[in-house]
């Protein structure tokens, strides 16, 4: 060895290669405790501290699981929330076909108060043995968080690895449902146990047919024991709506003036003796000579509300699904056919308030579903037609005796 060889610098030895996963996952979870404690369930592990992070080895391979929960009181809280008001964001501009899935997507993100970051790391090349693993464990917690987790930052996948919906707004599933988030039990502690079962048989409902509505609604705790609407009052309520109805349809479908679409439906109210029939805001509308088209176009929306009475009366059993507006010849048709209050009455069978509550928690949740997909900027679920549900919504409401019986033009139809 040469002089100059003892000066040479020692060769290094070639450094390990390493490769490694980074994912989220969102979660509805609202506590550090009920993260951690779900995580240490899922991978039969223990936690010793107060601490947010769980770290697993195998071999060479190293995965750690960080909680955070959304707050504005801490650096990591104020982080975690932008994180999912941003993820939010983004899956909502995603443009696609599945836009149900997207729609229900969008409501479990909103719930999500919890975010889990999973760093793994293992030695040598891409392995995917070694990433089927990582992803298995990171499936079972995702799991038990209900949560949802990124993949490749492009998509976000359930525990199964299936993609919900990925950054070019494809999915692998049919259908997706937000898991189930219940309320405490005490929430309702109060209610009829009556309430309590239509709220989770219309749930039910609606799961079945894929669409999301709150836990957090509000009970219908109106009991179908109590008095309801007479069947004196419903015909009348019948024959009142197919009046105004008529009255709109000549003045804003066929361009009557008032005097002619007076002329149209005064023998109809004279058949029915319904001057008595009417709320005020109908009376007021039948006597306004220069009411404005957008008004009657929308007491022309009363045929659906005739519709549901004439359910309700037992004229007709096609309480159909609410995608499409009713069949306005048939209605009047129905109505025809018992053209006064004597032959109306003796010809209707008025259903069982319990039916009509049941009918009216469905269509509340409905009419919830519809507006909160409008503020949303989507289209309402499952080709819902928001103005049927809205219009049905107030019919059976009012058929239900909600609000403490309150008044056709006083039925509330918030959400």
């Amino acid at each position: 060895m040469g002089l100059f060889d003892k000066f040479k610098k020692p060769k290094e030895p070639p450094r390990q290669q390493r490769s490694g996963v980074m994912e989220l996952i969102f979660c509805p979870a609202v506590s550090l405790e009920d993260i951690m404690g779900r995580m240490e369930s899922a991978l039969e592990v223990h936690s010793p501290g107060t601490g947010n992070r769980i770290s697993i080895y195998q071999d060479d391979m190293h995965i750690d699981f960080t909680g955070f929960v959304a707050d504005k009181e801490t650096e990591d809280g104020k982080k975690t929330q932008e994180q999912l008001q941003g993820v939010w964001a983004y899956f909502r501009q995603v443009e696609t076909e599945h836009i149900d899935i997207q729609r229900n997507l969008l409501y479990h993100l909103r719930q999500c108060q919890g975010m889990v970051s999973v760093n793994a790391v293992y030695d040598g090349p891409q392995n995917a043995d070694k990433e089927g693993a990582i992803s298995e464990r990171m499936g079972v917690v995702t799991a038990a968080l209900q949560g949802v987790l990124t993949w490749g930052m492009d998509a976000l996948v359930d525990p199964a690895g299936k993609i919900i919906l990925s950054k070019d707004g494809k999915s692998d599933l049919e259908y997706y449902m937000p898991s189930e988030v219940p309320v405490p039990a005490d929430w309702a502690k109060d209610a009829p146990p009556e309430a309590v079962e239509r709220r989770d048989k219309s749930v039910a409902l609606l799961r079945d047919r894929h669409i999301y509505v709150t836990p957090w609604l509000p009970l219908l705790w109106e009991r179908a024991e109590e008095p309801g609407r007479t069947l004196e009052e419903v015909c009348g309520r019948a024959a009142a709506l197919l009046i105004v109805s008529l009255y709109s349809e000549c003045r804003v479908g066929e361009h009557m003036s008032y005097e002619e679409s007076r002329e149209f439906v005064d023998p109809i109210i004279e058949g029915y003796g319904a001057e008595g029939f009417f709320s005020p805001d109908e009376k007021a509308y039948l006597d306004d000579p220069n009411s404005t088209e957008q008004t009657q176009i929308q007491y022309a929306w009363q045929y659906e509300n005739l519709w549901v009475m004439e359910w309700a009366l037992g004229l007709t059993d096609d309480l159909f699904w609410p995608t499409r507006i009713c069949d306005v010849p048939e209605s009047v048709r129905i109505m025809r056919e018992y053209p006064s209050m004597e032959e109306l009455t003796a010809a209707a069978r008025l259903r069982p308030r319990k039916e009509l509550l049941d009918q009216a928690d469905l269509i509340y949740r409905l009419h919830w579903a519809c507006v909160d997909a409008r503020v949303m900027g989507m289209p309402a679920p499952q080709e819902l037609e928001e103005g049927v549900v809205m219009e049905r919504h107030r019919a059976l409401f009012w058929l239900a005796g909600c609000d403490e019986m309150c008044g056709w033009d006083d039925v509330d139809l918030s959400t």
